[in-house]
């Protein structure tokens, strides 16, 4: 089959044939209908340092957020045990855990010691077929679309950083508005935020954001961020700090600005080591910042189905463009340039 793999530790993934995989006892085997980029696989692609730090060995198979249909099963898994059967459209739950240790037994299964996260430590899902533990499926609504399939996960990301601290009526800055941000702008206005304000540096983004239900958008290259929000607020500043955009400079920007005792949640990946002013803008503000990985499997999963189908939030609006695997190249290339939202890949 095809897949797109990760096997040196420079720029870059290498199209090539591997075997078909078989499922494990506990697992099922799906037919990749479509996968999306995210930000980390873009860390992936460029090796940096987070990346060196992060992914234990290579070659690998890359990509996570993915919509598959079932196709086969191992001999221990009973599909209408867990709702599914042959042929279903499922979402992925990347973070693969054991069910047995002490974050698993205190529904905090995205932590669990022994996990594993598709696509990072397992072969992942920029392929034709993919196998997961059965336990990691998420059955599709009837007639759902693929590539709403496969951004549930990201959405995930976006609703769990919201659902971290107290959101209803709170004034939120949210840093960074790629298609992650988009997600998370969504999210915090679905789920009650009051006023919300969004620093990014591109315009187009900027105008996405308050489509989408931002009351006001920052260009920190160009604008005082604590300024303007102090004056907008009158000196209130804000209440929740959700750092999207992995940005050193956003999240000092965003921490020496938030009222004392605010909420703070870490989503974004940072490529290297951050410098922080933890005495003057964390301790001695008193801040509760809560480091974001993944989703409550499966709160946060119903979350984002609610979101969906419920609160009418279509994620395929962030979609701008759709390449088959081969032309993966032209995918990452722009996302490298930070002039696309959600990308697709088609296996077939």
């Amino acid at each position: 089959m095809k897949a797109l793999l990760k096997t040196s530790k420079r720029k870059g993934f290498e199209l090539a044939e591997t075997s078909l995989p078989t499922p494990k006892q506990n697992e099922v085997l799906l037919k990749v209908k479509v996968s999306t980029i995210c930000g980390s696989d873009l860390h992936l692609w460029e090796w940096n340092q987070w990346a060196d730090d992060f992914v234990p060995r290579l070659p690998l198979g890359v990509g996570h957020e993915t919509c598959g249909e079932i196709v086969d099963c191992g001999s221990d898994v009973d599909l209408r045990k867990s709702n599914l059967r042959i042929g279903d459209l499922v979402s992925v739950e990347t973070h693969l855990f054991c069910g047995d240790c002490p974050p698993c037994k205190n529904n905090k299964k995205h932590l669990c010691s022994n996990g594993e996260i598709l696509g990072f430590h397992k072969n992942g899902s920029f392929a034709e077929w993919l196998t997961v533990p059965v336990d990691n499926c998420w059955k599709a609504r009837q007639g759902t679309d693929p590539v709403t399939v496969s951004l549930k996960e990201p959405l995930g990301n976006a609703v769990q950083t919201v659902m971290a601290q107290p959101i209803k009526g709170k004034t939120v800055l949210i840093t960074g508005a790629g298609p992650l941000g988009l997600m998370t702008i969504a999210a915090a206005r679905a789920f009650g935020a009051g006023q919300i304000f969004v620093s990014e540096l591109q315009e187009e983004r900027r105008e996405k954001a308050l489509g989408l239900g931002a009351d006001h958008v920052i260009d920190p290259k160009n604008q005082d961020l604590h300024s303007f929000i102090k004056e907008e607020t009158k000196g209130k500043m804000f209440d929740v700090l959700l750092e999207i955009s992995g940005s050193n400079q956003a999240l000092n920007d965003g921490l020496t600005s938030i009222s004392n005792g605010g909420s703070v949640a870490l989503l974004g990946l940072f490529p290297s080591t951050v410098n922080l002013s933890l005495n003057e803008n964390v301790i001695f503000k008193g801040l509760v910042i809560n480091g974001i990985t993944g989703r409550l499997i499966w709160d946060t999963w119903s979350q984002v189905d609610s979101l969906i189908y419920e609160k009418g939030f279509d994620p395929k609006k962030l979609l701008t463009h759709s390449f088959k695997i081969e032309e993966y190249e032209k995918a990452f290339s722009l996302m490298e340039k930070g002039v696309s939202g959600k990308i697709a890949l088609f296996p077939r």
